[in-house]
């Protein structure tokens, strides 16, 4: 699933936006930076938005959204529109791995450390690794 996301420009930084979820923004001073700040934004806003019960939009086409009247000024002003994925989590699904005994000891470690599960270490892990 895709969701269309606005990039603005001001004189030393840009903003992103996201016209189906009024609120979710953030802001880097160089394209790369926001887009990555961008998509953790956004995969936190709809993380939140499912665990406060709420229910998420539906994400409108690029063609739906230029359509409507309400968007054609930020629509005209953009530096950039494009579109994002979004990760929209689902429910926890029991997997077998296998790990050296040495590595699986420092994981648990970390984990409580961290005040993680050893489940919600690694599914941390593989979300930042991903997100690159």
């Amino acid at each position: 699933m895709q969701i269309v996301a606005l990039v603005h420009k001001d004189s030393d930084s840009y903003g992103i936006s996201f016209p189906d979820l009024p609120g979710c923004i953030s802001a880097a001073t160089s394209l790369d930076e926001l887009l990555l700040d961008g998509k953790e934004a956004l995969d936190l806003h709809v993380e939140m938005m499912m665990q406060d019960g709420e229910p998420l939009p539906e994400f409108r086409s690029l063609d739906a959204l230029r359509a409507e009247p309400e968007f054609t000024e930020d629509f005209a002003t953009a530096e950039l529109v494009t579109l994002l994925p979004v990760d929209i989590p689902g429910r926890a699904v029991k997997v077998t791995i296998t790990m050296e005994e040495h590595l699986l000891m420092r994981l648990n470690k970390a984990a409580a450390r961290q005040g993680y599960t050893r489940s919600g270490f690694i599914a941390e892990a593989v979300r930042r690794k991903l997100a690159g």
